[in-house]
């Protein structure tokens, strides 16, 4: 049962009622879509600010539904489909490396709740609990940060939280040094493909090994021209 007016008889706004039942105080509004939403609050004040924001919400365009119910997952896979002139071997990476690092976890957040702060501590906890290096971070940084731009270009969020983090992990890693990069001297090359060479268990590699040390080439772009050989031959 709702009532026009709360228990210490102060009269409510318009869209604003009283549940007795619960002692709840609700407001009803209507959506982009023209569908009867409902936000709810044990204090009255607090439910105010809850109207406020939608109503400038709604005056910016920014579906407040949506970016309460969504989540970054489905922000993700949104951006993917559109992603159409991906090779299959990238668009095979991007969704491994984020399958792998994202979804199950952080991925489920809702895009209207995410923020700068959170991206950072994930990143850092990237980093530190899981042992990832910066350029797995920036790799990561190149999926998430786009997913959110589109958010905010689809009135969903005003700004992208993603932006500035990856500027802020790479300050922190390069003050502490613990990301510099080492080539292996010639003389540590020759001794790597010599024990690959040597061990019956690795040995079938060292044919790919030897073109990622003599080109540099990196691992993913090596493994998406062989597989765009195998499937030519067959």
């Amino acid at each position: 049962m709702a009532s026009r007016k709360d228990k210490k008889g102060r009269v409510l706004r318009k869209g604003e009622s009283f549940r007795i039942t619960d002692e709840m105080y609700v407001y009803t509004y209507t959506d982009p879509f023209g569908k009867r939403r409902y936000t709810y609050s044990k204090d009255l004040v607090k439910l105010r600010e809850k109207e406020e924001q939608l109503k400038r919400d709604q005056m910016d365009g920014i579906d407040s539904y949506v970016a309460g119910n969504a989540d970054l997952n489905f922000m993700f896979d949104r951006y993917m489909s559109t992603k159409t002139e991906l090779r299959v071997s990238t668009r095979a990476n991007y969704l491994e490396i984020y399958e792998r690092y994202v979804r199950s976890e952080f991925g489920r957040k809702k895009i209207g709740e995410i923020k700068y702060s959170d991206i950072l501590f994930f990143y850092n906890h990237l980093i530190t609990e899981k042992n990832l290096h910066i350029g797995t971070i920036q790799y990561l940084q190149r999926l998430i940060r786009p997913s959110l731009e589109m958010a905010v270009r689809d009135n969903i969020i005003r700004i992208n939280p993603a932006n500035g983090v990856i500027q802020q992990i790479k300050k922190k890693t390069q003050n502490s040094g613990s990301y510099t990069r080492h080539a292996l001297t010639l003389e540590q090359q020759r001794a790597f493909l010599s024990f690959i060479d040597e061990n019956p268990l690795y040995n079938r590699w060292k044919p790919l090994f030897t073109v990622l040390i003599g080109t540099g080439c990196r691992i993913g772009d090596a493994y998406g021209k062989i597989r765009l050989k195998l499937e030519q031959i067959q």
